[in-house]
């Protein structure tokens, strides 16, 4: 069975992408492929830590799988009243929600 992804798993695989507190997809595309662009071990054949490298390209990619599917399973509302918000600037504010609310302190 799968484990659920805990805020702890996301937090993680944020920081192993080297995204801020918000990204939009696009950011986080552009930050999965430059890391894979530089730690991809087919760049780095011929040297003797070619498996560090190999476990780096792991890592990232299963950060990557995180993100994306943490943020392909939220809720998007296209609600009036939501994209209102979103237009006059409430975007900030609900993002920390999503993020934060009921997470502070809890593994």
């Amino acid at each position: 069975m799968k484990r659920s992804v805990t805020f702890k798993d996301i937090e993680r695989a944020r920081k192993m992408l080297g995204l801020g507190d918000t990204a939009s997809m696009e950011k986080v595309r552009e930050s999965y492929r430059s890391l894979m662009l530089k730690f991809h071990p087919d760049r780095h054949s011929s040297s003797k830590d070619k498996d560090v490298y190999e476990e780096k390209v792991k890592e990232i990619n299963n950060a990557y799988g995180i993100i994306i599917n943490y943020c392909i399973r939220y809720p998007i509302s296209f609600t009036r009243d939501k994209v209102k918000n979103i237009e006059e600037g409430e975007y900030q504010k609900q993002h920390f929600d999503r993020f934060y609310s009921g997470w502070v302190g809890k593994e």
